[in-house]
C-alpha cells in the first residue's frame, strides 16, 4: 500500500467516525482512533499467567465480570515486579542497594538542596520507609542533612560527592535496565506508551498528594464516580 492508498483508507475511516458523532465540531483524534480500534476480547489481553479460560469471579452470590481496568492493573503489578527483578541485577555491582536508593539520589542530584519530606514525596514512598532509606544514604556518606533556614521544623538533604560518584557508577546499568523494560516495543509504541504513562502518572500523583481523599472510592477518576451506584 502506497501513501495515496493509505490516505484513501484513512479518509474512509474518518468519514465512518464522523457519521457516528452528532456534533461535527466535536471530532477528536482520540475519538477517531477509538473508532478504528476494534475492541479485543479481554482474554487476549490478560496477563500470560492467567488462564484464557478463566471467567468472572463469583463469590457470595455476587458476580464480578472481567473488565479492562482490572486487566491493566494486573499488568502494572507484574511490570513493577519485573523492574524490581532487573534492578537487583543492575545494581549488583554498585554500592547502591535498591532502586529506591537510586531514585532518592537521582532526585537529590537535580536539586541544590531539598527537604527530606519533599524528597520522599517526589519518590512516592511511604514516609516511614522513606526515612529509613534516607538514614541508609546518610550512613553510607551519600547524603548530608542540615537544618532548613526557612523552616526550622524540616531538614534539607544534599547529595555528597561520594553520592554523585555512586550514582554515576550505576547510570550505565540503569540505562540498560530502561532498554530491557521497554522490551520489544517499536519506537512509535514507546512514545505512545510514554504519553499514556505520563497521563496516568499525573492522575495518580495528584491523588497521592491529595490529603482530602480518604476512602478508596475517593480516588476514582471523575468518569467512574458512579461506580458504587452501578455496583449496588
Amino acid at each position: 500500500m502506497n501513501s495515496i492508498q493509505l490516505l484513501k483508507v484513512l479518509l474512509e475511516k474518518l468519514e465512518a467516525y464522523e457519521s457516528t458523532v452528532a456534533d461535527k465540531e466535536a471530532l477528536t483524534l482520540a475519538g477517531m482512533i477509538d473508532s478504528i480500534n476494534e475492541k479485543q476480547d479481554l482474554t487476549e489481553l490478560k496477563n500470560s499467567f492467567i488462564s484464557a479460560e478463566s471467567g468472572p469471579f463469583i463469590t457470595e452470590g455476587k458476580t464480578y465480570p472481567d473488565n479492562i481496568e482490572r486487566v491493566i492493573a494486573q499488568h502494572f503489578l507484574f511490570l513493577y515486579r519485573y523492574i524490581k527483578f532487573y534492578a537487583k541485577t543492575a545494581l549488583a555491582g554498585t554500592t547502591i542497594n535498591t532502586i529506591e536508593e537510586f531514585g532518592m539520589l537521582a532526585t537529590a542530584m537535580q536539586q541544590h538542596a531539598i527537604s527530606k519530606t519533599e524528597l520522599i514525596r517526589k519518590n512516592v514512598i511511604e514516609k516511614s520507609s522513606g526515612i529509613e532509606i534516607v538514614k541508609r544514604l546518610i550512613k553510607a556518606g551519600y547524603m548530608t542533612q542540615s537544618d532548613n533556614p526557612d523552616d526550622h521544623r524540616s531538614q534539607l538533604m544534599t547529595i555528597t560527592p561520594n553520592g554523585r560518584q555512586a550514582l554515576f557508577s550505576a547510570f550505565q546499568k540503569m540505562d540498560v535496565l530502561g532498554i530491557i523494560a521497554a522490551g520489544n516495543l517499536a519506537d512509535a509504541e514507546k512514545y505512545q506508551l510514554a504519553n499514556l504513562l505520563k497521563k496516568l502518572d499525573q492522575f495518580h500523583f495528584d491523588n497521592y498528594n491529595n490529603k482530602q481523599l480518604h476512602s478508596l472510592e475517593d480516588y476514582m477518576p471523575d468518569c467512574n464516580r458512579d461506580y458504587n451506584s452501578e455496583r449496588n
